[in-house]
């Protein structure tokens, strides 16, 4: 997929159908929106893309304000691809940016000489203080040679799927609700960092210690069936996130136990999906309790994760 950072850099030689929006965590809202751009671009003879933004807007407008996200830039990209997005536009929102009017971005929109057509949901806002919204962006385009097609939220449920109802599932430990409005299970990619090395040292049980940046969604201290992708390949797993309160740590980590691996994981790409959460985060009198319930823990993973 080609990726870009503004509109001046998208090639002009070839028809675009663009999407417009956020998508953190391109969900099964989000998919519907992608099928549309498919659809149209199909019509036109048009690649499909998407013009996005990242970082959040709200890291300028009020950086005190953190803004927890499902996915990263990366993640993200893969994910559009997977939907079958040929070229996506990351935007990177500046204060002069974010204080341009909604007409003024549409104009710069207009002045794309090779869009065909622009995809967005009935929710999408955008310019100055949110003041430009899909219907006055179809009103502007009306008379041009751009269509633009509005997405009505798509229903789960009896509610909309959107980016906040995940965020919500995933902050109380609800993986199986994150994955159904997610379409896929919650996953996280990042790099294998060296931790305290204790689950291998101490307890018996070798771990691989997840990086994660401050702005992720993270579920609740726990422990939770997963799966590890290492290579391509996925492994059933189980990974504990929090404090490690038995060691008296005070750093919040990510470790997982890959079942039946035994290579060396530095170095290669790694992704966790979580699947469903196992039990609250405990403090154990000795590391023989600990690790007795470890143990336990491992067995019900299996069971879990067989059912999945």
């Amino acid at each position: 997929m080609e990726m870009y950072h503004s509109l001046h850099e998208i090639p002009k030689d070839k028809k675009l159908v663009l999407a417009i929006g956020f998508f953190d965590g391109c969900h099964k809202g989000h998919q519907v929106v992608f099928e549309k751009v498919r659809e149209l671009a199909a019509e036109k003879g048009a690649i499909p893309g998407v013009l996005t933004f990242f970082p959040h807007p709200m890291t300028v407008l009020a950086p005190h304000i953190r803004v927890p996200l499902l996915q990263s830039e990366e993640e993200k990209m893969i994910s559009l691809a997977a939907a079958g997005m040929e070229l996506a536009v990351f935007i990177r929102p500046d204060q002069k940016f974010l204080s341009e009017s909604a007409e003024t971005f549409m104009t710069n929109l207009s002045s794309l000489g090779n869009l065909s057509g622009l995809v967005a949901g009935e929710n999408f806002t955008f310019g100055k203080g949110a003041r430009g919204n899909s219907s006055g962006m179809a009103e502007f385009f009306k008379e041009t040679k751009v269509t633009v097609d509005i997405v009505k939220l798509v229903e789960g449920k009896g509610a909309p799927y959107s980016s906040t109802r995940i965020r919500e599932a995933v902050l109380s430990g609800n993986m199986e609700e994150a994955a159904r409005l997610l379409g896929r299970n919650y996953s996280m990619q990042g790099d294998v960092v060296h931790g305290f090395r204790r689950g291998h040292e101490v307890l018996g049980f070798p771990t691989a210690n997840l990086s994660f940046r401050e702005d992720r969604v993270l579920p609740p201290d726990g422990v939770y069936a997963t799966r590890a992708i290492v290579s391509g390949r996925k492994y059933d797993a189980i990974t504990n996130i929090g404090t490690n309160p038995t060691f008296g740590n005070t750093e919040r980590t990510i470790e997982t136990f890959i079942f039946h691996f035994e290579e060396s994981i530095y170095g290669k790409p790694f992704t966790l999906e979580w699947v469903s959460r196992l039990r609250g985060e405990k403090k154990f009198e000795s590391f023989d309790g600990l690790k007795k319930q470890i143990a336990v823990d491992i067995k019900q993973a299996e069971i879990v994760l067989e059912k999945s």
